[in-house]
């Protein structure tokens, strides 16, 4: 006995947290991820005036869907908003990205999700 508990009540419970844990860092990796990739797509987008993540009326969230051989898979979605003028009008665009992706212990890769392109 441990602390006037069971021994595998005390396991249990750390198995659960740990779970949980692993869930919320793969969650805050797989966002990491995914807003690294919209800034690297607006970076490089050579129409923009402004833009930025994590703006807009779309919040910024990640669940885990599933699990794969060597980790899990996490769906997020990134809001990000940009300026951009066309046909000499100044259009302000509120959106988000949505993706998929692979959450290892050795890395996080994008398996799926929307193609950002502004211009």
């Amino acid at each position: 006995m441990v602390s006037g508990r069971p021994l595998g009540v005390v396991l249990a419970l750390v198995v659960v947290l740990g779970g949980v844990a692993a869930v919320t860092t793969a969650q805050q990796r797989a966002l990491r991820a995914e807003e690294a990739h919209v800034v690297d797509h607006l970076e490089r987008a050579p129409c923009l005036d402004e833009w930025g993540t994590s703006e807009g009326a779309v919040t910024k969230r990640a669940s885990v869907t599933g699990l794969t051989l060597f980790g899990v898979r996490a769906r997020v979605a990134m809001p990000y908003a940009y300026r951009v003028e066309v046909d000499g009008e100044t259009v302000f665009a509120d959106t988000s990205s949505k993706a998929v992706y692979e959450v290892t212990v050795v890395g996080t890769r994008r398996v799926a999700g929307d193609e950002i392109a502004p211009c």
